[in-house]
């Protein structure tokens, strides 16, 4: 006799992204614009802050291949790659700040430079290639990260994680308001922003968090930050489009 057809694939759960509302995200509800904006910052400003130390093992829960628990999945190739082979060299992964370190300087004290959700593992020599560019489309291809562009004041990373880079720098430039010795960081559609504490292109960021919805692994990633970390929330990762109503658009 044939063989039994195999079944077909459970589909993937469908999460409930109003989980929230009525408890966590309370106060912001009915708000919009700068009204929004303010109360997003109260609600997700009282997270526990990490020391760099401690982001190392963090990322290693936070972008664990869901198909391999002894690997992490890193942003830019989406490679999946041993946890335990991190460090500097060129094809070990590191650890990326999509708001880069020196848009406002703050470094790697706790704070913004330690805060796990703009911090994610990417190979070395990809991060270096990165560097400290805003984001916008267009470049060269990256050699190493197929997908990704860059040229000499930008980057644009691979269409499976656009969204995810833009609702991360959302969410800095939210949580960071010039309080407790952080810089006040800001979105704007410039990018070779040098030092100034802020990253664009925000028309393009806004572009990229409807073109990418919220998948799985980054609703995941959000949840085990909350429970397990942080104690806060990416509120654009549980509600895109507040994106446009935070930021215009």
């Amino acid at each position: 006799s044939l063989p039994a057809a195999a079944a077909p694939a459970a589909p993937a759960p469908v999460r409930d992204v109003t989980a929230y509302d009525d408890s966590y995200y309370q106060p912001a509800l009915g708000k919009h614009g700068p009204e929004l904006k303010a109360a997003l910052n109260d609600i997700i400003s009282t997270n526990q802050q990490l020391t760099y130390d401690q982001v190392w093992d963090a990322i290693k829960a936070t972008d664990q291949d869901p198909a391999n628990p002894n690997n992490v999945v890193l942003l830019y190739t989406g490679r999946s790659q041993p946890k335990d082979d991190s460090g500097s060299g060129a094809d070990q992964w590191n650890r990326e700040h999509t708001w880069a370190k020196s848009h406002g300087d703050f470094g790697t004290a706790p704070g913004p430079g330690t805060d796990i959700h703009h911090l994610r593992p990417t190979d070395a020599s990809v991060n270096s290639e990165r560097g400290s560019k805003d984001f916008d489309m267009g470049g060269s291809p990256v050699d190493e990260a197929p997908g990704n562009f860059s040229d000499d004041d930008s980057f644009e990373p691979r269409d499976a994680v656009k969204g995810d880079v833009a609702r991360m720098l959302m969410y800095m430039a939210v949580r960071y308001e010039g309080e407790d010795g952080a810089p006040n960081l800001e979105l704007n559609d410039n990018v070779d922003n040098g030092s100034a504490p802020a990253i664009g292109r925000q028309s393009v960021l806004l572009q990229w968090n409807a073109q990418d919805p919220p998948d799985d692994f980054e609703r995941n990633r959000n949840q085990v930050i909350f429970d397990r970390f942080q104690h806060n929330r990416n509120p654009f990762v549980d509600h895109p489009e507040w994106a446009a109503d935070v930021f215009g658009g």
